[in-house]
């Protein structure tokens, strides 16, 4: 074994002894040197903690001159003579230190025969040693925390925050503790939604338990108790536990870690209503990788609670001027074949997405220089289903939904360039209703307008300047086109607008490689008045709905044999769609083509959810007064 070398004396530099690192774990140890050191570089390097030695020194040498004298006579004399004759501190100076010492010293003195004067070298050593041996502690502590421990740092504004929290109320370690945070929410404030409490089948249990007995029927004969356990189920909300602001220790994969949560002092300009703090994890030894395992395990635990639905966020006000994308909602996909709107134009639009998150895309898009972005407009009268394209293309793709509205006053270029750089790589970002957003034709505008400004600046030169207000006036047309594909605009999202008014917009906001398909949307023809009628009736997985449309009378109990329940079943449903197709026709031969919108034909079914025979009886009606409402709102403008 190679024996320590010989060192030199103070103040040169230690000539054979260095600092050395090692290889990696599992492989040859690689002893390799990294830098001499000597002595003063040493002290210079820790200069807190050779100062905080020498005080505790001083006190001590301080502590002990003082307690000598008193130490020595009383080996010398017995106490009553040590009270008579030892020097005594001043009593007005320890006074101005111990307030009331005088007062307690001849309290003692009088009534108990106890000088105090003798026990305070005694009690000032005691309290030295307890403040030092509680700094020591307090040192040694961090020293080994520093040294010998791994910790991860968890903030508020991070989602991991969200993981970690929602992984620690379903530990059992939590419901042991006896100080902890008793909520309805577990995720910060900043990040959460009250829909978005992983309770939402609540009412699908409901609906299970009634089922389970005479079927729905009884249900709809009890609404008043169906609905008496919907309201109770929303009045107590589930209780959830987390650990409380200090360390809480528990096992993991047997091995001792440790959960600190502490409050900040300052929110960094969070809004009043967010407690500031962070979270810590911790365990024994230099290897974080136990720490990494179970904030993995906490995202699997927290993405596994949304399962195939589909997450929204909404970019909103997070702190004073700050701007961040909230979670606001996680929903069930939308089946695409809900959307009303032509297949050829569906599809296209889905491959079109499709090929370009193909990792080939990517490829072919760097290797030409071209920005790999893709946006797309979807215009069209209101109600038409814009929105709901865009959802459904979400939830079938399986990619996160992010929306974003240009119309607050709040929000500034600054602010949307900061959201737009936080996306993730791929993404669906929705601007809804761009041309309401005061960004129309803005270009234009402001050129026509710069002359107005300059001959009224000249005006009121000479006059006297009032005092200037500035006021947020929202995005502008330049600052929207330079977020969409400026040089620092981020790439790997998909962009969605939808507008009412395409006319209305700037056609730099049209241009190819900002809007590179366009989708329109129009009124409802036969086709689509016949798929919103099927799908409306026909009968799904996991309906509870009777069987009025078709009603199937029960077999006699005398000579009739009974049949295979699920061949009856499956002719019931073959009748069921047959009828329903023969009804869907019918009723969009009633409805003149190209003059309703899909929301409006879909709310005059949703009357008569339960009788497709009824909605067809009403839809004449239905139109007229539809008719009836245009002319007189046309007449009141």
């Amino acid at each position: 074994m190679e024996q320590w070398p010989n060192q030199t004396h103070f103040g040169t530099p230690v000539a054979n002894f260095a600092h050395y690192k090692c290889g990696p774990s599992g492989s040859a140890v690689d002893l390799q040197p990294l830098r001499r050191i000597s002595i003063v570089e040493w002290l210079r390097s820790n200069e807190r903690l050779v100062f905080f030695l020498f005080i505790d020194i001083l006190i001590v040498i301080v502590i002990a001159s003082m307690a000598m004298p008193n130490m020595a006579s009383y080996l010398d004399h017995n106490i009553t003579n040590n009270s008579r004759n030892a020097t005594t501190i001043d009593t007005a100076v320890l006074d101005a230190f111990i307030p009331g010492y005088s007062v307690l010293s001849r309290f003692l003195v009088s009534y108990l025969q106890i000088d105090l004067s003798y026990y305070l070298p005694f009690l000032v050593i005691a309290a030295a040693a307890t403040a030092s041996l509680r700094y020591s502690i307090k040192r040694i502590v961090r020293l080994l925390g520093e040294y010998f421990t791994s910790t991860a740092e968890i903030r508020l504004d991070d989602e991991i925050y969200n993981y970690l929290m929602f992984w620690m109320a379903q530990q059992p370690f939590t419901k042991r503790t006896t100080h902890f945070v008793a909520g309805t929410k577990i995720s910060s404030g900043m990040r959460y939604w009250d829909s978005d409490n992983g309770e939402g089948s609540d009412d699908e249990d409901i609906d299970d338990e009634d089922d389970s007995g005479n079927g729905n029927s009884e249900m709809l004969a009890n609404f008043d108790r169906y609905w008496q356990k919907v309201i109770s189920k929303d009045k107590y909300r589930t209780l959830r536990f987390t650990p409380a602001e200090g360390t809480h220790y528990f096992w993991y994969k047997k091995r001792p870690l440790a959960f600190i949560r502490e409050r900040e002092e300052n929110n960094g300009g969070l809004s009043l209503r967010f407690v500031p703090e962070r979270l810590y994890l911790s365990c024994l030894g230099r290897d974080p990788a136990i720490l990494k395992e179970l904030l993995a395990d906490a995202q699997r635990a927290y993405v596994a609670r949304d399962g195939n639905r589909t997450i929204i966020y909404r970019g909103q006000k997070s702190g004073v001027d700050d701007f961040d994308w909230v979670r606001c909602m996680a929903r069930p996909p939308r089946p695409l074949s809900t959307v009303v709107l032509d297949e050829a134009q569906k599809q296209a639009f889905i491959d079109d997405i499709k090929e370009y998150l193909h990792p080939r895309t990517r490829r072919w898009y760097s290797n030409r220089g071209i920005p790999y972005r893709r946006g797309y407009l979807l215009h069209g009268p209101p109600g038409t289903g814009k929105t709901s394209l865009c959802f459904a293309a979400s939830g079938l793709l399986g990619l996160t939904l992010y929306l974003l509205s240009l119309n607050s006053k709040s929000l500034d270029e600054d602010s949307l360039m900061s959201l737009f750089s936080e996306l993730p790589r791929r993404c669906i970002v929705l601007l809804e209703d761009v041309d309401s957003a005061g960004i129309t034709q803005k270009r234009a505008e402001d050129d026509s307008a710069t002359s107005a400004v300059l001959v009224e600046k000249v005006k009121s030169s000479a006059e006297e300047k009032e005092p200037e207000t500035t006021t947020n006036k929202g995005v502008s047309l330049s600052g929207l086109l330079n977020v969409i594909d400026g040089v620092a605009a981020s790439e790997g999202r998909i962009l969605i607008m939808t507008t009412n008014h395409a006319e209305k917009l700037d056609p730099a906001l049209l241009r190819p490689g900002r809007v590179d398909m366009s989708i329109a949307f129009g009124y409802a023809d036969r086709d689509a008045m016949r798929e919103l009628f099927s799908a409306i009736y026909s009968i799904l997985e996991g309906d509870a709905r009777t069987s009025k449309m078709n009603p199937v009378k029960k077999p006699s109990a005398q000579g009739e044999k009974h049949v295979d329940a699920t061949v009856t079943q499956r002719k019931r449903q073959r009748l069921s769609r047959e009828k329903i197709a023969e009804l869907a026709s019918e009723f969009a031969s009633r409805i003149p083509e190209g003059e309703f919108t899909a929301a409006e034909i879909q709310g005059h079914l949703l009357n008569y959810k339960n009788e497709p025979e009824a909605a067809i009886e009403a839809v004449e009606e239905w139109v007229r007064n539809v008719r009836a409402k245009r002319k007189e709102k046309e007449q009141s403008k």
